[in-house]
């Protein structure tokens, strides 16, 4: 093998070993996230608008 497919190989393997890592480190975050219940959108209900008093 050349030097450069060597080096090649070794940019390609690390590339994949580091993406690798970060969708394990986003995906475990959302697991963290989902069991502290960290960043959970809520459906508003547009008929009930608690923030607003109806006799204002």
């Amino acid at each position: 093998m050349s030097e450069v497919a060597t080096v090649a190989t070794g940019w390609g393997v690390t590339f994949v070993i580091v993406t690798t890592y970060a969708l394990w480190v986003v995906g475990r975050g959302k697991a963290i996230g989902r069991e502290l219940g960290i960043g959970e959108q809520e459906e508003l209900d547009l008929g009930s608008d608690s923030s607003t008093s109806a006799n204002s």
